[in-house]
């Protein structure tokens, strides 16, 4: 729930954060050291939401205990992607390296989709459907219209729709703190989706 909630605790701290100088740098508009700080940030948000495919994966077997490791995978990755994204705040935007790290992105994110969504079709085939079913489908579409309005559109869109989607994992989040009250989730996850 903290991974999903703290990228817009993150942006309402530090997007205010501006400077005219190196306008045409990585960072620009933020200054350097905010530009590190908020992707370091949304490093430790990535790490927290790895906690949700882990737990997926060992509650899981079969095609769903796959799909959550490429979910944890792809998570792993943009932990690596925003770190490596807050080392080149001083970057100019034509330097190569920054097409690089655009790949990384799109390649972790694409592997978060779809370890998502096979998630999300396996878990809503159990019978009776388990319940992190919808909000795991719910993260997945999400993340399905963020990524192309990201890499597609103004950086304001782009950044409004992976908050959103960002904003899914506290429901996920919540379905899994609700389950694991009822010590029904890794049993049942076990018994379903085999």
């Amino acid at each position: 729930m903290a991974g999903g909630a703290l990228p817009l605790l993150l942006g309402a701290a530090l997007g205010s954060a501006t400077t005219t100088a190196s306008a045409d740098t990585w960072a620009a508009p933020m200054p350097p050291g905010a530009f590190l700080a908020l992707s370091l940030g949304l490093a430790v948000s990535h790490l927290l939401v790895l906690l949700a495919y882990t737990s997926a994966r060992r509650s899981t077997s079969g095609v769903a205990s796959a799909a959550a490791l490429v979910g944890a995978v792809g998570t792993a990755a943009l932990v690596a992607c925003e770190v490596w994204s807050g080392t080149l705040a001083r970057t100019p935007l034509h330097a190569p390296v920054l097409g690089a790290l655009d790949a990384a992105y799109g390649v972790s994110s694409l592997a978060v989709l779809v370890g998502t969504l096979v998630l999300a079709v396996v878990l809503l085939r159990s019978r009776p459907r388990l319940p992190l079913a919808w909000p795991v489908l719910v993260n997945g579409l999400a993340l399905l219209v963020a990524i192309p309005l990201k890499f597609f559109t103004s950086d304001g869109v782009g950044v409004a729709a992976l908050t959103v989607w960002s904003l899914t994992y506290v429901w996920w989040g919540l379905r899994m703190r609700k389950a694991s009250r009822r010590h029904a989730l890794p049993e049942a996850m076990d018994a379903r989706t085999a």
